[in-house]
């Protein structure tokens, strides 16, 4: 009797805690930060809101005052407060003792119901009210990378990992093709089971046509190496949106190219593909996480506007070097 396999393939993009598998890092050498986010969803069945809390990534990209970007898609539900109508947002977690009383005081954002359908507008930029000493680093924005490796950082982890005080971050090779699903999936798995493959592809090339915004992304899969599956290779996953793709520059800098926008992952278990040979939570199976980069039109406008109004954004386009 021929078996029926069922796919679980999902589009994250809310809350995306860091790194699965990366390297613990120091937050202040990758510029990054932890961000609470208050949320609340209006519930019609008892007429009233219901709260809850999320975490995201962020990029320190200035700090006279201090300017942070994460994604667009992390203030999905985002609560305001009532007296200034700003994000309540807090940044936790952190040994940068000189934000323990910080505040907002300027947001820069699209709304969700426009982030769903372009993707490129997946940028959010929070400013604070106080500038912070020159011992904690920020990063220049690049609006025109080349993209090669990058490091990707944020304070997500998976089922089986400690939740960390620092962030995890990992090199990763930036994909050439972001609609070449063997570039995610090689052709020996379609071999080995193309049901399971023709699923999957189908379902991937899906999203593609909802993202519809790929000149203004980037992404990176979890083939190794030697261009095979692997569970042990580092990706983002829940809690890294909004975390940092950092490309080193020839003086051993970085510059920020683009941040954690989704993460696309599967699981179904599977004797013929050996990563899924046994039971795995559904957080553990990124597959290709899409970052978003600096260099559409709605984005440039959206970081001149907030650095009219006092954001502290430095922008290189290293193409006209």
């Amino acid at each position: 009797m021929k078996k029926t396999i069922t796919l679980i393939l999902v589009l994250t993009q809310l809350n995306a805690h860091a790194v699965i598998n990366g390297q613990e890092t120091s937050p202040n050498d990758v510029f990054s930060v932890k961000l609470n986010i208050k949320q609340q969803h209006w519930l019609n069945s008892v007429q009233e809101w219901d709260k809850y809390e999320s975490t995201c990534s962020s990029v320190i990209v200035g700090t006279h005052p201090l300017t942070i970007i994460t994604a667009g898609h992390c203030l999905k539900e985002i609560e305001l407060d009532p007296n200034n109508q700003l994000p309540k947002i807090t940044i936790t977690d952190t040994n940068f003792d000189q934000l323990d009383s910080i505040n907002i005081s300027n947001a820069f954002y699209y709304p969700f119901s426009e982030i769903e359908n372009n993707l490129a507008l997946d940028v959010a930029i929070l400013v604070f009210d106080k500038s912070l000493p020159k011992n904690v680093k920020s990063v220049s924005i690049d609006t025109n990378p080349n993209l090669g490796d990058v490091l990707v950082c944020g304070f997500g982890s998976a089922s089986n990992e400690a939740v960390l005080f620092n962030p995890r971050c990992s090199v990763k090779k930036t994909l050439n093709n972001l609609d070449d699903f063997y570039a995610v999936m090689p052709k020996q798995y379609e071999q080995s089971d193309p049901m399971l493959h023709i699923k999957a592809r189908a379902q991937f090339h899906y999203k593609q046509e909802i993202i519809s915004s790929l000149d203004y992304l980037t992404a990176i899969n979890r083939l190794d190496s030697k261009h095979q599956y692997s569970a042990a290779e580092p990706m983002p996953t829940h809690g890294d949106s909004g975390g940092p793709w950092l490309a080193k520059t020839a003086d051993e800098g970085f510059l920020l190219v683009a941040i954690t926008s989704y993460v696309e992952r599967f699981y179904n278990k599977n004797d013929d593909w050996s990563f899924f040979a046994k039971e795995a939570p559904l957080d553990d199976y990124p597959y290709i996480a899409y970052g978003v980069k600096f260099n559409s039109p709605e984005v440039k406008s959206l970081i001149e506007n907030a650095k009219a109004n006092g954001a502290d954004i430095t922008l290189i386009d290293t193409t006209i070097r």
